[in-house]
């Protein structure tokens, strides 16, 4: 199996015109990238996901750590020698070749002969639809074109691990939803692993079998989407995810003890944790404020604040004695609810999620 293996990879970039702690730093990450798998790593600018991409590329170079593919070290050997391509969120093709000559020009540098590639690329231009371009120059196509010519120009040399850095984040949103879809079935056809860069969550949730999430140089979690999104590991995770219901309280034995509600805890193992995650869908709103909680419930009381419409349902906020709320209602219930109503919030003890930082 030629698993991608990151065994405690780190990098300092220090600041040359001081004498002090470094300017970033990527703290040692530790990850296994299965054959063929579309991993994602998530987080947002400056967070070390682009240098950490640049470490498997070869374009920088460790400070610690070691980088396999399959039974090979391949830490440091040069770019050119790992059989990785790399798409970046330009297309950065020659304004001087074709679009043929352009998808062709890697297999012409491993001195494949001109017949042999020519027809690689032609089939290759077919796979990202663009059949019939391959005489056009790249200043003859749209932004959206030249991103699928660089996405064939890196698969048409059957690379072991093909990395892209943010290649959709120029594109309009009809665009890159049009390339999401292009890569997802090229994946599937290809079977070709991926390590993708992007801050863009649906982006992430779209095309992945897992993602790495990461911040200040740390990864912080590694799962597929469901999990993360409802089990994220800590609340620096979840505020990223865009999860907004996050209470915090003391941590006891017997419960999380918030001014207003205590919740028992599953078992004794969980007496650490210090935060609650409850996310939208799970709450219920009520209108009805005589409505009493039971003993697999928690419930809130507090003043609608906002209704806002999102994808075929609304966001409804609500003021409670100490935070705000957030859940998610349909757009019939939206109707019958108002700013400024009193309402009930209520979550099932077992729909909770809890996290010790």
């Amino acid at each position: 199996m030629n698993q991608l293996r990151i065994i405690q990879l780190e990098k300092k970039f220090e600041d040359r015109k001081k004498d002090e702690n470094p300017v970033f730093s990527l703290k040692p990450v530790h990850l296994t990238i299965k054959e063929g798998e579309f991993f994602s790593l998530l987080g947002p600018s400056g967070c070390g996901k682009t240098t950490l991409l640049k470490l498997l590329a070869g374009l920088e170079q460790a400070d610690q750590g070691e980088i396999w593919i399959g039974e090979t070290e391949i830490t440091n050997v040069p770019p050119e020698s790992r059989n990785f391509a790399m798409v970046f969120q330009q297309p950065l093709l020659f304004p001087h070749m074709n679009i043929e000559d352009n998808i062709a020009f890697g297999l012409k540098m491993k001195k494949v002969k001109r017949a042999e590639r020519i027809e690689r690329a032609r089939e290759m231009l077919g796979h990202v639809g663009l059949k019939g371009y391959g005489q056009r120059f790249p200043d003859e196509l749209s932004g959206g074109q030249q991103q699928r010519a660089a996405l064939a120009r890196a698969l048409v040399s059957d690379p072991r691990v093909l990395l892209m850095d943010e290649p959709f984040s120029a594109l309009d949103p009809s665009l890159r939803e049009e390339m999401r879809i292009l890569l997802s079935r090229i994946h599937q056809e290809f079977g070709t692993t991926v390590v993708f860069v992007t801050h863009d969550r649906e982006e992430a949730f779209h095309l992945s079998d897992r993602i790495g999430v990461m911040s200040d140089g740390n990864l912080l979690q590694v799962a597929g989407a469901k999990e993360l999104y409802e089990k994220p590991a800590s609340i620096q995770v979840a505020s990223f995810l865009g999860l907004k219901n996050i209470l915090k309280g003391s941590a006891g034995k017997f419960g999380m003890e918030n001014r207003s509600q205590q919740v028992e805890l599953a078992d004794s193992r969980k007496s650490s944790m210090t935060h609650l995650i409850i996310h939208p869908e799970k709450l219920q709103l009520s209108t009805d404020l005589e409505k009493q909680s039971t003993a697999e419930e928690i419930i809130f009381e507090g003043i609608v604040k906002q209704l806002r419409f999102n994808h075929g349902f609304y966001l409804c906020t609500v003021q409670t004695e100490n935070t705000l709320l957030e859940c998610s209602i349909s757009s019939r219930q939206a109707e019958t609810v108002s700013i400024g109503q009193k309402v009930k919030l209520s979550a099932q003890l077992k729909g909770l999620h809890f996290v010790s930082r």
